[in-house]
């Protein structure tokens, strides 16, 4: 599997507010990593993780930036803007 993998922290690891998701991504050379480094640069143990399909909670502004997937998608937008018609008419 290669692709973004959501990862906080599992609850009572740390505080509530310190729980948010973060963005990492996983492939095929280390399909069970013993740490999740995230987009924003944070390394996650593994034992202290909580890998979720969707994100469930208050997003890492730092990881979204960093994203790979959202700045093609927002790159893609910003192309999009400016031949839209309806900017244009």
């Amino acid at each position: 599997m290669t692709g973004t993998v959501v990862v906080r922290y599992r609850a009572g690891i740390v505080g509530e507010t310190q729980r948010q998701v973060h963005l990492t991504t996983l492939d095929d050379s280390d399909p069970a990593p013993t740490e999740w480094r995230t987009h924003c640069g944070i390394g996650i143990p593994a034992e202290q993780a909580e890998i979720s399909e969707l994100p469930a909670g208050m997003p890492c502004l730092p990881c979204l930036m960093r994203s790979p997937e959202l700045r093609e998608s927002a790159a893609g937008d910003a192309a999009g803007a400016v031949d839209s018609p309806a900017r244009n008419g």
